[in-house]
């Protein structure tokens, strides 16, 4: 199972900036999830809200400003708003991608943005399923993701009808029953926002090939410890 870092490692630096990546690669992270607006001049930029001022403090909307313009807002703690192929020339390709896409229009940008960089390894999710359709117009081969809130019958149609590889699906509607839905249907499963170790123990064992969460230290430092209390009490036995 992989370890996403939801936004970064977004309980320790400001969200989706490059401190915040470089927290959770830091943190043992095997991948990391990151949100794509776009900036008014068509350059895919790493933010969650179109509206900035929640990072930010600024006004407006992120569609309303150059790149080079919302480069000089503080994303927190003196970060900037990094463009993908900010992030990009920053992770190790060794560090798979999650990338959320939150808005339409910016999807060929974003795969130009990839295409020079073959050695990186990522999936885009999105909760707009448009979105991943034209993703899937423009390129038939790239990996996608299903985002929900619950899994139901209509998202695993779509994602067959996509050639998705995974629903992304929150941790409450993950169990048993939803599993094997998704198994059932030739679907993996990617389990989010999960941030004690103990959730992360029960989605691992319930056959989620990974999860994003917030606090990826502290959920990899738990799951160690459980396995080894696990390994010394089958040894004990």
């Amino acid at each position: 199972m992989l370890i996403y870092a939801h936004r970064g490692a977004s309980l320790d630096a400001p969200e989706n900036t490059l401190a915040a990546f470089k927290a959770a690669i830091d943190a043992g992270a095997d991948g990391i999830e990151l949100d794509i607006q776009a900036s008014q001049d068509r350059v895919p930029v790493v933010i969650h809200d179109r509206l900035l001022k929640r990072t930010t403090g600024a006004p407006g909307n992120t569609d309303d400003l150059p790149l080079e313009e919302l480069q000089k807002l503080d994303a927190g703690k003196g970060e900037k708003i990094p463009s993908l192929a900010d992030v990009l020339d920053a992770v190790p390709e060794s560090v798979h991608l999650d990338i959320e896409v939150k808005c339409k229009g910016i999807e060929p940008e974003i795969l130009a943005t990839l295409k020079d960089r073959s050695k990186s390894s990522y999936a885009f999710s999105s909760f707009d399923w448009s979105v991943l359709e034209t993703i899937r117009s423009l390129d038939g081969d790239v990996e996608l993701w299903l985002l929900m809130a619950a899994m139901s019958d209509m998202a695993i149609a779509k994602a067959q009808a996509l050639g998705a590889t995974a629903l992304a699906v929150h941790n409450d509607g993950i169990n048993a029953k939803t599993m094997k839905v998704a198994s059932d249907a030739g679907l993996k499963v990617v389990s989010w926002t999960v941030n004690e170790p103990d959730e992360a123990k029960r989605v691992r064992e319930l056959g989620v090939i990974g999860m994003c969460t917030d606090a990826p230290a502290r959920v990899i430092a738990g799951l160690v410890a459980r396995d080894a209390v696990a390994t010394s009490e089958n040894t004990a036995s």
